[in-house]
């Protein structure tokens, strides 16, 4: 038990005050079990424990893109010319311009989203698209021919 002269030392403004053989100041846990009814306290016990839940709930996801996977996705815009399409494939093999912040000018194949835009290209035409890129794939979107060529123009 606490001696009269450390209650007095701990708590001078509560002089009268006895201490409980509850850890921490007498005067809180007096304040705190005089004020509320039991059942008040598990409510806001309660109220505190579900804020604390639902704020950590809805922290963000641990892992981009697991509930939006076009979230994870980046966009680069593409400058090139088609050299050649695999339309069983879904593909067209692009010749692009230097991608800033992605690659540098190569030829490449591409995977064309949706397929039917492959039905507007011929090699050698002039194209701008959308590279959309995600970890371990990549696809064109937004498939615009910006020129034709020759062959195209002639039929």
């Amino acid at each position: 038990m606490i001696s009269d002269t450390t209650q007095k030392l701990c708590h001078p403004d509560r002089s009268g005050a006895k201490a409980s053989g509850v850890e921490g100041p007498a005067f809180f846990h007096s304040a705190w079990s005089s004020s509320l009814p039991s059942a008040q306290r598990l409510a806001s016990f309660c109220l505190f424990a579900l804020l604390a839940f639902s704020a950590a709930c809805n922290r963000g996801t641990s892992q981009p893109g697991t509930l939006n996977p076009q979230s994870a996705a980046k966009r680069y815009p593409l400058k090139g010319k088609v050299i050649s399409i695999d339309k069983q494939a879904g593909t067209a093999n692009i010749n692009n311009e230097p991608i800033p912040g992605f690659m540098d000018p190569m030829v490449m194949p591409y995977t064309v989203k949706p397929p039917a835009a492959l039905d507007q290209l011929q090699p050698a035409d002039s194209i701008t698209a959308d590279v959309v890129v995600e970890p371990g794939k990549y696809w064109l979107e937004n498939v615009k021919v910006t020129g034709h060529s020759k062959t195209a123009a002639a039929k």
